[in-house]
């Protein structure tokens, strides 16, 4: 799973918390993992744990909730540091969220609208089954290759982007229990950012996407915004203790804005992570995603869902998304109404974009939030 990161311009009231700095030897060690990732990267299978010592000390350690972690910037893009516990085993999140049958969208539905591994370094151009591999720390399972996202609007400016990332896993030991370290790094600058709208409440994760360049914001609607580059340093450890608990732990780093002009903070990234990382938690830890198999099952049939069928189901999708934007009084706005119009934004969806209307649904449903397709029905057709 790929991490997300949408560029708020500005933070919520009472959002804001007092920095903090991270020592220049976690910087090392954070320079350390990132060279294992990108276009002239090391071999991560020479990956040693020995080298990580003291990160993985701060990712263990109690953290002051008032304060906003940083580490140092890179090519100029600021960073924050965001951890949560997860209630379940390591080998369960990787079943969860990388899998090659359920879609990424579905643990990240707030802030991911489309993502895909576009090339994986493995037999089949496949994921391997992580959560099957033995995590030693002498021989670590590594995975390189590619991933294409595009992200949701963003909760401020509206803006949504397109990029690709070099990604890279590495599966070992340490300590004796099993973490996995994800690394990405943006390939270059994104596609120019274009208008998304949010319908109602961001956490309803209602998202219209527009062909449009520029902001939603007042007076910026011709800004031509960018992500010039992000990458990130994602650690999944298990804990000790009775019950299984991971303890899921990320630095990002961001260069976002317009002509040349990075815009985004700490605070602003911090936000961001929040965004995925709280919807991420209730997702993983509810009961009605233990059954790992039974979702993959699920999601590979809607994968092989006739054409006509998975759009007549967006077509519902979309009836009550229109309704939705008549309630909160968007189909006062031209453009809005334009995309319902005549079937157009119906007609300018993809596949991709369908299955993931589904995953995101099925989301909603299972967390008890107002959605527009009942996809309990709808899977159990399939299962």
């Amino acid at each position: 799973m790929v991490i997300f990161l949408l560029l708020p311009l500005t933070v919520r009231a009472g959002d804001a918390t007092r920095e903090s700095g991270l020592p220049a030897a976690i910087d090392n060690e954070l320079a350390y993992l990132l060279d294992f990732v990108g276009k002239n990267r090391l071999d991560p299978h020479r990956f040693d744990t020995a080298r990580i010592g003291r990160l993985l000390d701060f990712v263990e350690s109690p953290k002051d909730e008032a304060r906003l972690y940083r580490a140092g910037e890179r090519d100029g893009a600021a960073s924050a540091y965001y951890e949560s516990d997860l209630q379940h085993s390591l080998d369960h999140l990787l079943r969860l969220t990388y899998s090659n049958d359920i879609p990424s969208v579905f643990t990240a539905p707030s802030t991911v609208r489309t993502e895909r591994w576009t090339a994986v370094d493995a037999p089949g151009q496949k994921l391997p089954e992580l959560w099957t591999q033995p995590a030693a720390p002498d021989t670590p399972v590594v995975v390189t290759g590619m991933e294409h996202l595009v992200n949701s609007p963003d909760s401020h400016s509206g803006a949504y982007y397109e990029y690709d990332l070099y990604r890279t896993l590495i599966l070992t030991g340490v300590r004796g229990r099993k973490l996995l370290v994800s690394l990405s790094s943006q390939t270059g600058e994104s596609r120019v950012g274009r208008k998304g709208i949010i319908v109602g409440p961001d956490d309803n994760w209602d998202y219209l996407y527009t062909d449009q360049t520029g902001l939603n914001r007042m007076g910026l609607g011709w800004a031509s915004t960018h992500m010039y580059g992000s990458q990130s340093v994602a650690f999944y450890l298990e804990t000790g203790g009775a019950s299984p608990k991971t303890r899921f732990g990320v630095f990002k780093w961001i260069r976002a804005g317009w002509a040349g002009i990075n815009v985004v903070n700490s605070q602003h990234i911090f936000s961001g992570l929040r965004r995925f990382g709280e919807v991420f938690k209730r997702i993983a830890e509810h009961p009605r995603t233990d059954d790992t198999a039974a979702l993959a099952r699920s999601f590979r049939e809607v994968s092989r869902m006739p054409q006509p069928r998975l759009k007549r189901i967006a077509q519902d999708y979309l009836a009550g998304l229109r309704k939705r934007c008549e309630e909160v009084g968007l189909l006062a706005d031209g453009d809005v109404q334009a995309l319902f119009r005549d079937g157009r934004y119906l007609g300018s969806l993809s596949r991709e974009d369908m299955e993931s209307i589904l995953a995101v649904e099925y989301a909603k449903e299972i967390l008890g939030k107002p959605h527009y397709v009942e996809l309990s029905d709808e899977f159990a057709q399939v299962e």
